[in-house]
């Protein structure tokens, strides 16, 4: 049995599609905080979060 991995094309393929699936769970993980700190009583003008909203 052939060899999967990287090296093919559709592992090449499989890596783009899981970042990419993995940088969206990752602004959406930053949403949810940013909107836990507002409910929380937080101030939302912390530097990290004009940071993160500056990448969405």
């Amino acid at each position: 049995m052939p060899r999967r991995g990287r090296s093919t094309t559709i592992g090449k393929i499989a890596k783009f599609y899981q970042d990419r699936r993995a940088s969206e769970i990752r602004v959406l993980g930053e949403v949810l905080r940013r909107e836990q700190r507002v409910a929380s009583g937080q101030g939302p003008d912390s530097p990290e979060l004009r940071r993160a909203a500056a990448n969405c």
